[in-house]
């Protein structure tokens, strides 16, 4: 009598829970009434298995059912090669196939199943986005055709790399075989292939990935604040009398981006949006864009700080008693933040008046007489992020669509304002430093200030005080340069004379009087 071959088939084991709370997924071989298991190396969640076609199906399915698909066809081919022997039972089934080789994965499935790994157990979904895109492009590269890890030789990638020039720039192309390189790497170290292709790999020609700085001067960085303050003004409120109004279509509701759910928070203008934040950045010394957008209101601690110069300037003429009595202190804006690309702690000191133009229109101004509850603590500060709905995915998406928005209005603006070259939202960062180091601020405190390594540039350095950095901060301004304020000085003291003159002349000196007590005031606040 011929006897029946064992049965093969995927199951979820539902009699284990893992620690995450999903359950082994796993071969089941049931021979003579014995059923005996084994484990893929795999789980899921009960929702996301079908009994019925022993697959998972869902977001994960891609990843998943390729290791499933592989495991059965082995198993059922050792199966089918035990007919006409009788020296076996589902247990010798079972240890025969754990001590075959391990599962190896098509290179689709593996770039899936690393996808889904930075995505659900890093949360790291720029990461994730990386090797999308880059499977993307291998699955057009192919038509759509699957590889297995081995065909994926020193000659394949030199072809790859070949195609790859004529679409992407050398920055591109180093990007996409370094995320390549890593993929095999990772496969190499589960024993999915032996080698990787890239130990003998080299690029048929050297890659040239220097980026050019845009890094805007001052008169740019003043004729986009003088742009925002004729059309907007200190209130947020736009004036199309002086540049006429917006014809361009704004960009807010984009259809690549609205299934991410990146639909505005607030009703400003795409290009003011833009703008205030572009020069908010300037202000808060070279801010990147994902830390402005994590920054909450809690964050902001406001500071009076005191106008050391005429202390010492009234302390010298008029005594020291005088100086104390008209100590002159103004709001300040004290931040600290941890940059979320370098995780440095940076300390951030702005005069809290010259962000009330790009603050006021989100309702982020924060004064002094401003009580906030723990409430309005948590709000951002930038209507980039909604503290209700803020998950890593939800962030993700908006950081996204934020960088394609805010880039795209500032090549507007740049082109509007004659600018010989477009400029991007880096460009605020770079400027800020430039600005710095062309006004012989040291390198120590520029490092500092923009959350850079101070032993990477000084070996020796001390802290700067809150003194130090916001008047480093005036020199990113036009109106904060030295020879603009000696020759400001010199054409009201030339005026003032000339007026002297006059009166004396004239005999009004009681006139002259008052008119040198108020010079004194002018020139003391």
């Amino acid at each position: 009598m011929k006897r029946n071959l064992p049965t093969i088939s995927a199951i979820l084991y539902t009699s284990k829970t893992l620690a995450n709370g999903e359950h082994p997924i796993m071969l089941r071989v049931c021979y003579n009434g014995k059923r005996k298991y084994k484990s893929l190396g795999i789980s899921c969640k009960p929702q996301e298995w079908s009994d019925d076609k022993q697959r998972v199906k869902g977001r994960r399915a891609n990843s998943l059912n390729p290791i499933i698909t592989k495991e059965l066809a082995d198993a059922q081919n050792y199966v089918l090669s035990l007919e006409g022997r009788e020296d076996y039972s589902a247990s010798t089934i079972v240890a025969d196939l754990q001590k075959t080789a391990p599962t190896r994965l098509t290179l689709f499935a593996l770039f899936e199943e690393r996808i889904e790994f930075f995505k659900t157990e890093k949360g790291k979904y720029n990461t994730a986005t990386g090797y999308r895109t880059l499977l993307n492009r291998i699955k057009k590269y192919t038509n759509g055709k699957d590889l297995e890890l081995f065909e994926v030789t020193t000659n394949w990638l030199r072809s790859f790399e070949e195609y790859l020039r004529c679409h992407y720039v050398d920055n591109s192309i180093r990007k996409f075989f370094d995320c390549f390189q890593a993929i095999f790497n990772y496969a190499t170290t589960k024993e999915y292939i032996k080698e990787t292709p890239f130990t003998t790999f080299q690029f048929s020609k050297k890659l040239n990935c220097q980026t050019r700085k845009r890094a805007l001067t001052l008169q740019e960085m003043t004729s986009l604040m003088v742009y925002y303050f004729n059309r907007y003004g200190r209130l947020g409120i736009e004036n199309n009398d002086v540049y006429g109004e917006l014809s361009e279509k704004q960009y807010w509701v984009n259809q690549k981006f609205k299934p991410r759910g990146t639909t505005k928070l607030t009703t400003i203008n795409a290009e003011q949006f833009s703008l205030a934040l572009f020069l908010c950045s300037y202000h808060f010394q070279g801010m990147a864009l994902v830390d402005l957008a994590n920054l909450k209101k809690k964050d902001i601690k406001l500071i009076e700080v005191v106008d050391n110069d005429k202390f010492i300037k009234d302390s010298a003429e008029y005594g020291y008693d005088y100086a104390m009595a008209h100590i002159k202190k103004s709001e300040w804006y004290e931040i600290y933040v941890t940059r979320q690309k370098t995780t440095h702690p940076t300390r951030v000191i702005i005069d809290a008046r010259s962000l009330l133009p790009y603050l006021n229109p989100f309702g982020s101004y924060i004064s002094i007489d401003d009580k906030l509850d723990d409430d309005e603590l948590e709000d951002y500060l930038f209507p980039i992020f909604d503290k209700n709905d803020d998950t890593v995915e939800k962030k993700f998406g908006r950081m996204a669509y934020m960088n394609y928005l805010v880039n795209v209005n500032l090549k507007r603006i740049a082109r509007r304002l004659g600018f010989s070259e477009n400029i991007t939202f880096y460009s605020a960062r770079h400027s800020y430093a430039s600005a710095l180091y062309h006004a012989n601020v040291p390198m120590g405190l520029i490092a500092q200030n923009m959350g850079r390594n101070p032993a990477e540039i000084e070996t020796y350095l001390k802290e700067f005080d809150i003194h130090n950095i916001y008047k480093a901060n005036e020199k990113a301004f036009i109106v904060g340069q030295d020879d603009y304020k000696n020759i400001k000085r010199e054409k009201e003291n030339l005026e003032r004379d000339k007026i002297r003159k006059e009166l004396e002349e004239k005999g009004e000196l009681e006139l002259l009087n008052r008119l040198e007590g108020l010079w004194r005031f002018f020139d003391d606040n």
